[in-house]
């Protein structure tokens, strides 16, 4: 069949203005497992669509209005987060912060009541019922479609730090997977999962999305899951490859590090074009090792550890005159991922330490620094 015809409209932004989603965990105060207390968390906060309900109801999504800048993010998503834990703590229940919960079971997992979902899971059958999973994403202001997708085009080799710098998904169902973000696998059995494409331009994009809504093989645009997508609705540019990070302080490290990446990327006339195969080497690398990957650098092919990678980098942004104040809560954690690693070492070494994941998911509790925002 021919090419449909159809146009979407890209609703303007203002430039790298912010919007962020996080996914939270619910989990009981004592054993650490995931609970189904999401209804009584919306129950009680009433309707808002700054925290709403994910597929499960042991999940509460919390999600910032347009922000001008990643402090001011930072302090909305701390509000949303104290007045989701005030709910929770009545209830000896508490929010997680993890790419996947260490222990618990999707299958144990309650779907929450809205239509959407019920369909999607008759849609996707076990693939979906699988999707136990947070991550976080960042929302970047573009002014136009094609702005947008010049930014996805050029962000696509970078898209493999965003991961290494947030994985935080080691476990899956009790079982130290060996990897560092084994979120990301999960996603991979949708049909419109993993890295997006290189596009020629918003027409281009358009094109694609309605052959794939003319086959059927999506209702709209909100079911193209890739890890980096056009929000025309929001008129953004997601970033959604990363997983839910360990702590307060990384959660604003990896918004500042997207945006700056996103406004250059924007900007930047041209940059040149990396080979699929290559991107996808970095990304299981990050995927594999987190903070500590060793990547093939996208530029010049030179291997390099990404926290190597990722100084210099910042050193470039710098150069081209990208905001000091949001480059420093980047450059002020590289220290602390060389000594402690990152997320996924976290949880590692916690549970090397108590060998007891109640023991270990209280742990990664007290050392999140959310809990900090709300006394």
């Amino acid at each position: 069949m021919g090419t449909p015809d159809s146009t979407i409209p890209f609703n303007s932004s203002a430039f790298g203005t912010l919007g962020v989603e996080m996914e939270w965990m619910c989990v009981d105060g004592n054993s650490g497992s995931q609970i189904p207390a999401a209804p009584n968390v919306f129950a009680a906060v009433g309707n808002t669509p700054r925290i709403k309900p994910e597929l499960f109801t042991s999940i509460v999504e919390t999600n910032t209005d347009i922000q001008r800048n990643t402090p001011d993010a930072m302090r909305q998503l701390a509000e949303l987060y104290r007045d989701v834990d005030a709910v929770l703590r009545k209830e000896n229940a508490a929010l997680l912060s993890s790419g996947t919960h260490p222990v618990s079971h999707w299958r144990e997992q309650v779907v929450s009541d809205d239509t959407r979902y019920y369909k999607l899971l008759k849609r996707l059958q076990w693939v979906a019922r699988r999707f136990n999973i947070c991550g976080i994403h960042v929302h970047v202001g573009m002014p136009d479609g094609d702005t947008c997708i010049k930014a996805m085009n050029h962000l696509l080799p970078i898209m493999p730090i965003f991961l290494a710098i947030s994985a935080n998904s080691p476990f899956w169902h009790g079982e130290k997977t060996g990897l560092a973000a084994s979120r990301i696998k999960i996603f991979e059995g949708l049909s419109q999962g993993g890295m997006p494409f290189y596009f020629a331009d918003w027409k281009d994009f358009e094109h694609c999305t309605a052959r794939l809504t003319a086959t059927g093989s999506i209702e709209s645009v909100r079911d193209i899951w890739w890890e980096m997508r056009p929000h025309p609705d929001f008129g953004t540019l997601e970033v959604r490859i990363g997983d839910m990070p360990t702590s307060y302080n990384d959660t604003a490290a990896y918004i500042a590090y997207v945006r700056a990446e996103a406004m250059a990327a924007a900007q930047d006339s041209e940059r040149p074009k990396v080979h699929p195969s290559l991107i996808r080497e970095n990304r299981w690398r990050a995927c594999r090792y987190g903070i500590r990957a060793t990547i093939i650098d996208p530029f010049t092919e030179e291997l390099v550890p990404v926290l190597d990678w990722l100084e210099h980098r910042l050193q470039q942004l710098a150069d081209q005159g990208y905001a000091a104040s949001e480059l420093e809560l980047v450059s002020s954690q590289i220290d602390r991922w060389r000594n402690n690693g990152g997320g996924a070492e976290s949880q590692r070494e916690l549970f090397d330490t108590t060998d007891d994941f109640s023991a270990m998911i209280r742990a990664m509790r007290e050392l999140d620094g959310w809990s900090n925002r709300c006394e």
